[in-house]
Parts: structure tokens; C-alpha cells; sequence
């Protein structure tokens, strides 16, 4: 019976996948968060309308949103807050047409322009709704830590030695993630996601930039979206404990027009 119910619940995510799509390691099955909340928040959202991710109209294209997973769509599909991952380049890209509705911030806006797609000014990450759908106050305990050190999925560990009892992993679901970060006062992430879920929920956070081999040009695309043009950077973890940190920008304008923006008609 259990066998029979794993293999029922891996044919609904496939199901499920031609539809919204979210990025999966082939090698971790753990989550990775900047890419399971594309499909976890996809799922909320949609069940504000009283919707199912299987009640999408034509499984023939598929919603692309939270993170640099732009390159993944194809002709047709609809775009929902996602990025250009310049890492990847212009030799995997596959679309020609894209119905688009919102992106991550004006650079990703410009490349696709630039390929002659058009493109809305509504910018922003949607993992900035994430507080819509998990609560900041029940997650919360007295004691606060004074920070937390999230790290890339591809970073080098040994650069952590010695900040192990401050190091939250990426790789886990949203609840007991985004616990971590309301239950700090600081966050230095080199995972974009950990910035961005940190900013989502009021934390300060820091960029740390850790060699793990991503692009600027992604965490330049989400700030310049939220109108920032001056990222935080912390080059060493020292310098991330220590550095002023403003605290976040009121994003209600952003995420509601993110929410507005919602494809729900495609459902």
C-alpha cells in the first residue's frame, strides 16, 4: 500500500509539473528553498480562488515563477516573478513567445525586450508573499538569536568552520525555514532566497558573496526591482556580523501588485 501510494503522489507531481513549474535537483531530493517555494506558494495562491495546480486549462503550457528559471520556458508559457539567470547564457534559452505577467526586476524586464518579448513593469520576487501565508507571529519565540548564516546549495562548506552553530541550510520546506529567520535579528545569506525571505518578514539581511559561482546580475535584478541600487555586501562572514544593516523597505506595493498580477485566468 505504501509503495502504491509513493508512486500515486510522484504521478500528481508530475502532473502538477507540466503545469507550474519549480526546479529540482536530480542528485539532493531535498528542497532547495528558492525553488520549492515556486511550487509551495504557486499552491497558496491558488487557493485564495479555490483552485488546484491540476485545474489549470491547457496542461500544455506551464506558469514559470520564483527563481532564475526563465531559461526553462518555452513558447507560450506564462511568467510570474521569475528571473534570467545569466550564469546559464543565451544558448539555452528556448522561447520565442512568452505570456508574461510580472518578473523578477527591470534587468530580467530589458533581456526579454531585448528578444522583442513585451513585458509589464511589475516587478518583484513572489516569495515576498510568503508572509501572507506563513504567520510572522505564530512562528515567533522570546529569545531571539542575534543572527543566522544561510549558505548556497553549491557553496564550499569549509568556509563555515567554525559558524556551525549559526548555519541554517536552504535545503529544507518553507515552514521551518522561514522559523529560523523570524527567530533572528540578522541574516547573511549567499543564498538570494535567504535575503529575500529575510527582507519578506522585516529581518535585515546581508548578501554574502561566497564564491559559489552564481552571477550578480540575479540579486542586482531583485534589488533594482524593490528600487534599490546599492546591494549590502559582505565579503567575509566577520563582516557580515558586523556591518549596519538598514532594515528592509515596506514592500505592500510591490506584493500587491505581484498578487493582482497572478495568472488566474489561466485557471
Amino acid at each position: 500500500m505504501k509503495m502504491l501510494n509513493q508512486w500515486a503522489e510522484k504521478q500528481i507531481l508530475l502532473q502538477e509539473k507540466k503545469r507550474i513549474y519549480w526546479w529540482q535537483s536530480k542528485k539532493d531530493h531535498r528542497p532547495n528553498i528558492g525553488d520549492y517555494v515556486a511550487y509551495d506558494l504557486v499552491k497558496r495562491v491558488l487557493a485564495m480562488k479555490g483552485k488546484l495546480v491540476s485545474d489549470k486549462r491547457d496542461p500544455n503550457t506551464k506558469l514559470v515563477s520564483v527563481g532564475s528559471v526563465l531559461h526553462f520556458a518555452r513558447n507560450g508559457d506564462a511568467l510570474w516573478g521569475t528571473g534570467y539567470n545569466q550564469k546559464m547564457g543565451d544558448k539555452v534559452i528556448q522561447f520565442e513567445h512568452l505570456d508574461v505577467r510580472a518578473v523578477r526586476g527591470p534587468l530580467t524586464r530589458q533581456y526579454l525586450m531585448n528578444r522583442g518579448i513585451e513585458v509589464p513593469e511589475v516587478y518583484g520576487d513572489p516569495a515576498l508573499l510568503l508572509p501572507y501565508f506563513y504567520n510572522k507571529r505564530l512562528m515567533e519565540k522570546p529569545d531571539k538569536h542575534p543572527f543566522i548564516i544561510i549558505n548556497h546549495m553549491n557553496d564550499n562548506m569549509e568556509q563555515y568552520t567554525g559558524f556551525e552553530q549559526h548555519l541554517v541550510s536552504p535545503m529544507q520546506y518553507p515552514g521551518s525555514f522561514i522559523e529560523a529567520i523570524v527567530n533572528s535579528k540578522r541574516v547573511i545569506s549567499s543564498s538570494l532566497h535567504g535575503v529575500i525571505i529575510a527582507e519578506a518578514y522585516g529581518i535585515p539581511a546581508v548578501f554574502y558573496k561566497s564564491n559559489s559561482g552564481e552571477a550578480m546580475f540575479k540579486y542586482e535584478d531583485y534589488y533594482q526591482g524593490t528600487g534599490r541600487y546599492e546591494i549590502p555586501v559582505a565579503t567575509s562572514l566577520e563582516e557580515g556580523i558586523a556591518m549596519t544593516l538598514a532594515s528592509p523597505p515596506d514592500f505592500t506595493r510591490i506584493t500587491d501588485k505581484l498578487y493582482q498580477a497572478f495568472p488566474f485566468d489561466l485557471w
